[in-house]
């Protein structure tokens, strides 16, 4: 029996486009570039442990779950949280060397991908008002659109992809702090009874409610 240590191994390529599906239900546009942004990134950052990876990703998308598929990062773990800026983007960075970097889509991709989600939102939102017919074939274009977007990104290379930078960040606030991933100091809704972290109840009539019994709910 030896003590030799595992190599440290992210998935290729091929094995995070296998994982997408079944935490996603299928590969998508922005799935596929959250995963090549996940290894690229992972070529560009050093790491001795993969729970020194923590990553943030900049809108809340698709792209997450590729990103989670390519990284091993996961919103449950602590490790990969959302940074609400609205732009298709991620940081990424090693919380014990501070070492941080930032990959952003290259604008023609990125404007390449917002014409197809501009696309997809309207037929989301016409779909209540057309037929089933309709419906059936607006819904395979669009697909024949997804797919020839990802069949030509396929063929680009990663430096045509992203734009890699340098951030001047502690990587420390990609994390969740562990005291938001369990309830340290429990108090109980004076409302519902649910057993509630203090720091997130507040003061109401003079009861300490939970958000929800608040009426503020999600904040």
């Amino acid at each position: 029996m030896t003590n030799e240590k595992k190599e440290m191994k992210f998935p290729s390529l091929k094995e995070a486009l296998e994982t997408i599906p079944k935490i996603h239900g299928h590969v998508c546009t922005a799935s596929y570039l959250g995963a090549r942004m996940g290894l690229y990134a992972m070529k560009h950052i050093k790491l001795k442990r993969k729970k020194d990876l923590a990553v943030g990703v900049e809108i809340l998308t698709c792209a997450a779950d590729g990103i989670a598929a390519a990284t091993q990062c996961s919103f449950g773990g602590g490790r990969l949280i959302h940074l609400d800026h609205g732009k298709f983007s991620a940081f990424f960075g090693n919380w014990m060397t501070k070492e941080a970097i930032r990959l952003k889509l290259n604008p023609a991709i990125d404007m390449e991908h917002v014409l197809y989600g501009n696309a997809l939102s309207k037929f989301y939102h016409d779909l209540p008002k057309i037929t089933m017919e309709d419906a059936k074939k607006r819904k395979a274009d669009l697909k024949k659109i997804e797919d020839s977007l990802i069949e030509k990104w396929d063929k680009i290379s990663d430096d045509e992809l992203f734009i890699l930078e340098k951030a001047d960040l502690d990587p420390n606030i990609l994390k969740a702090p562990l005291d938001q991933q369990y309830i340290s100091k429990p108090i109980e809704c004076e409302s519902c009874g649910d057993i509630t972290e203090s720091s997130k109840t507040t003061v109401k009539e003079g009861r300490s409610l939970c958000k929800t019994c608040a009426g503020i709910f999600g904040e």
